[in-house]
């Protein structure tokens, strides 16, 4: 838990500028705002408060007197340095568009990536009980769930004074549809208990947030469906849901915001869940369901972690013995509210997820780019000094100090980054829409204009404008005037050192980043060329998850079946992509402490051949045989291996338990390891039964593909006729199970576009580097051609040190990228390997780029006249 004190970091921002005089009040002042806003609002408002108290003080008539500051305002030089510094910039106007293009893209994909870091890592925090708002879950050895067995609530609230409150939270079943004008319509349903509101802080605009959902039959409606059905004035209304269901609209609630985890159109009472039938969340029953929600909301004063550590063994307490029979150990963990949506260990079943990988690599791509950007600034100032010495001996000849010329120089840095900064915004007003897509965001301008952001923001350039201008600036500034005058020994060792060890750098993460977009499309070829194991083309799959009616599916089936071009339906709980019931435990014959999580899949007798699976021992399920019908089972390779028999051959008639009975039976076939999810997931055991009329909620459609347009027309007709009023959902196989690689696809263009904007910078930047260096070589190109030097040997000599820096730092890059590989893809249970020859092509990439760049301006110094050359200076 964090402590309970001001940000540090604020504080000493307050000590450092703020006069003594007024020091000790303000301080005193935001100490006691501090604690009343502990007091009421919790830690991380008190601390926000706290750091908007410090910006606010910070003014000018109140910050200490920063002598060169003070010695630049007294002097009236900072116009002048200004001056002087927009002047230099314009002097050297290559050299400034250089670093002013690589500023602002580093500035502008900062500030993006900034943007949605602030986004990520503030979610929820909305909430005036922030601090105090837990999600409960139930961990275990194999990742745990995110939700709990039903009486695990009740229990807390009644054995622990602690807890003030419990919410009960779950999503609505398949059919909790809106109906509306005889028309159905999709919404994030949910049913919550009745102190939600008094819990989080969504806005509840209308209604009562301790009585709104108390009664069965309330329900609170976000404002744009109120808007939508009710025209505005929806309060008292009636709402109905699953075509027969009516509830009385008790509330109306803004819309959800975006950063929340918690997501919702329609909130019902969970009273309700209750009334509608044997439904029961008390102590004494439903310790093996798990599949309750919960949150609490702990008393004032309570600390997260010491609760925590009373409560994990609540399971163990109640139902120890019971759990030690199945084989299994849970214990109760507490996610704090602001940590659920970038928790990825468990699902949000309330919202989205958030990824903290994916976060973290984004930053350090931002970051590298930003630095990649100063590094050109510095390698182009540390190269022209020799350019700059008699500027710098003619000031310190009159007198200027050593830290006035630092002074200048940061200016130069700090006025470049500024124009950079104003150039990123254009750049990120017209990239914003490919971010957006990319990011799945919808970010609009406005956006970007918050105090917080912005502060980051100015806190980024200045930074920038230290890091590019410092270094320079204090190597320049060292120069004693006769050196600067006479021009000698001004491009030191240490400073040609530098730019080589930046050069290597820059090509370092440059190739890195090429590397590892070549891993990630390496790793994704290899997923969508392997065999999965079933046959996923020809095959059209209708989800009629939405279909509240059981009555009619099979009468749907039937009329499919007559289709002309139609050669197999079938109906079943699971498609691959879409998976069964899975965490089910399983065991071989009886119950042992052994158990096997087993995906549970209802099927029929044509699953098997509608999706090319392979039936390797046994058969598949006989109309003709009854018995078998309602008591056997088929199950995959990987069952027969979990449940320890030795062969296919051997689990024919051998007997599976399981406490819910899914899966339970004999098994009468086996077939071949096939992969129902994406290759990142390992095959897991799978048992299906014949129960398709009961569970069943997809239809596969194996079909003539010269027939598609007739059967889709008469799908469409058929779907109306049947289930007037649901919308017809069909997918075709392959294009539905490739959404399995989404991710990937995703982390693969984001990754090709920042290595081409890292390549193009790094380029920019050694491109400005080496026309300052052939420019210093002009003579030397001269004299050697009128030794007879030609053409080629002239670019060999120019452009043969920064090749091998290049590829220097292409080695350098190698080992990380293949520790950062191997445990990459250590998070696919399905793998390549890491090729030699993708660090080969990421070499002659990166290389071959670098030298046309460094190869195009090096002959057309090696083309020049000799004549002209020897006349340069």
């Amino acid at each position: 838990m964090s402590e309970q004190t001001p940000p540090k970091w604020s504080t000493r921002i307050l000590q450092t500028l703020i006069r003594g005089a007024y020091l000790e009040e303000i301080e005193g002042d935001l100490e006691e705002v501090f604690q009343d806003d502990l007091e009421y609002y919790g830690i991380k408002t008190a601390r926000k408060h706290y750091n908007l108290g410090v910006f606010k003080a910070v003014r000018p008539n109140l910050i200490k007197r920063i002598k060169w500051l003070y010695q630049l305002r007294t002097s009236n030089s900072m116009t002048r340095t200004l001056k002087i510094a927009l002047r230099s910039l314009l002097k050297f106007k290559g050299h400034s568009a250089i670093n002013l293009i690589g500023l602002s893209v580093g500035l502008a994909i900062g500030g993006l990536v900034l943007k949605y870091a602030v986004d990520q890592f503030t979610y929820d925090d909305f909430h005036a009980n922030e601090d105090r708002i837990f999600k409960i879950v139930t961990a275990s050895a194999g990742g745990g769930l995110e939700t709990n067995a039903w009486p695990v609530g009740q229990h807390l609230k009644t054995n622990y004074p602690e807890v003030d409150k419990i919410i009960y939270a779950r999503r609505a079943p398949v059919g909790f549809k809106v109906y509306h004008n005889l028309q159905r319509y999709e919404h994030e349903v949910h049913f919550a208990s009745k102190d939600f509101f008094s819990v989080f802080s969504f806005d509840l605009k209308q209604g009562s947030a301790e009585d709104a959902l108390a009664d069965p039959y309330s329900v609170v409606i976000t404002e744009e469906l109120a808007d939508k059905y009710f025209e505005g004035d929806a309060m008292g209304k009636t709402l109905t849901m699953r075509d027969s269901l009516d509830f009385t609209v008790t509330g109306i609630v803004a819309d959800v915001p975006n950063n929340s985890h918690i997501q919702f159109d329609v909130l019902a009472s969970f009273s309700t869940l209750v009334s509608m039938g044997d439904f029961s969340y008390g102590a004494e029953y439903g310790w093996g369901t798990f599949n309750m929600r919960n949150y609490l909301l702990l008393k004032k004063g309570v600390n997260g972690e010491a609760f925590q550590s009373k409560i994990s063994g609540v399971y163990e307490e109640e139902v120890g013995e019971w759990l030690k029979e199945m084989g299994v150990e849970f214990t109760l963990d507490l996610i704090p509210l602001q940590e659920v949506y970038l928790n990825a260990a468990y699902w949000n079943g309330f919202g989205p997820n958030g990824s903290k990988d994916e976060l973290r690599t984004l930053l350090v791509i931002a970051a590298f780019l930003l630095l990649l950007a100063c590094v050109n600034y510095i390698n182009l100032s540390t190269a022209r000094a020799a350019y700059r010495a008699k500027e710098i001996g003619i000031k310190k000849v009159v007198g200027s100090s050593r830290r006035f010329i630092i002074g200048q120089f940061m200016a130069e840095s700090t006025l470049l980054t500024v124009f950079a900064a104003m150039l990123a915004i254009g750049i990120v007003t017209a990239i914003l829409p490919l971010f957006n897509h990319l990011m799945d965001k919808q970010y609009v301008a406005i956006d970007f204009l918050t105090p917080t952001y912005l502060l980051m923001l100015l806190a980024m350039v200045l930074i920038v404008s230290f890091i590019s201008g410092f270094y320079p600036a204090l190597i320049m500034s060292g120069f004693k005037p006769l050196q600067a005058l006479s021009g000698k020994g001004l491009n030191s060792k240490s400073s040609a050192q530098l730019r080589k060890g930046l050069i290597i750098f820059q090509f370092f993460v440059s190739s890195g980043l090429v590397l590892s977009t070549l891993l990630v499309i390496s790793q994704l070829n290899f997923m969508k060329q392997q065999n999965l194991g079933f046959d996923k083309d020809q095959v059209l799959t209708i989800d009629a998850t939405d279909v509240y009616q059981n009555t009619g599916r099979q009468v749907l089936e039937n009329k499919i079946s007559a289709f002309a071009g139609v050669e197999m339906v079938s109906q079943s709980n699971a498609l691959p992509g879409r998976p069964g019931w899975q965490g089910q435990w399983a065991y071989p014959d009886e119950f042992s402490d052994q158990p096997v999580d087993t995906e549970y899949m209802a099927i029929d007798e044509a699953y098997l051949p509608a999706l090319g699976l392979e039936l390797i021992a046994g058969s598949n399920f006989d109309l003709d045989k009854p018995s078998e019908l309602s008591e056997g089972l088929i199950i995959n390779e990987s069952c027969v291996k979990a449940m320890g028999w030795k062969s296919p051959e051997d689990a024919i008639g051998k007997r599976i338990v399981s406490p819910s009975e899914t899966p339970q039976g004999t098994v009468i076939g086996v077939v071949r390891d096939y992969h129902g999810l994406g290759l990142q997931e390992k095959i897991w055991p799978k048992a299906m039964d014949f129960s398709a009329e009961t569970y069943g909620r997809y239809y596969a459609i194996r079909f003539n593909p010269q027939q598609i347009d007739n059967l889709l027309a008469q799908l469409e007709t058929s779907w109306d006729e049947v289930f007037s009023g649901y919308p017809l959902k069909y997918r075709f196989l392959d294009q539905d199970f490739a959404r399995q690689y989404e991710e990937e696809n995703r982390l693969a263009q984001l990754l090709s576009i920042f290595a081409a904007i890292v390549i193009i910078v790094s380029i920019i930047g050694l491109l400005g580097l080496i026309s300052f260096i052939t420019l210093s070589k002009t003579k030397e190109v001269g004299i050697r051609k009128v030794l007879g030097a030609n053409t080629s040997h002239i670019i060999y000599v120019l452009s043969r040190q920064f090749i091998l820096l290049v590829l220097l730092g292409n080695v350098l890059s190698m080992p990380l990228i293949w520790l950062y590989g191997n445990n990459w893809l250590n998070n696919f249970a399905y793998r390549t390997e890491l090729n030699p020859l993708l660090f080969l092509a990421a070499t002659l990439i990166t290389a071959m780029i670098a030298f046309a760049a460094v190869g195009l301006h090096t002959w057309r110094t090696a083309r020049m006249n000799p004549v002209t050359s020897l006349r340069y200076e």
